[in-house]
């Protein structure tokens, strides 16, 4: 999807992504890649989302 909008995905980025397996999170940053403007942002911690800091991700 960020590909499909023009923002670069690093190899890192793409492995964090293509590695998870929580449904949730997958789900979360699905939603977030339908407005990101970087791949920063589908990582960005969301203090209304428990659980949804970079580290937990």
């Amino acid at each position: 999807m960020l590909e499909k909008h023009g923002i670069f995905v690093s190899e890192e980025a793409r492995e964090r992504i293509t590695s998870c397996s929580d449904l949730d999170t997958l789900t979360l940053w699905f939603d977030r890649s339908l407005t990101a403007t970087t791949t920063e942002d589908l990582f960005a911690e969301d203090p209304e989302v428990p659980g949804t800091s970079p580290e937990r991700a």
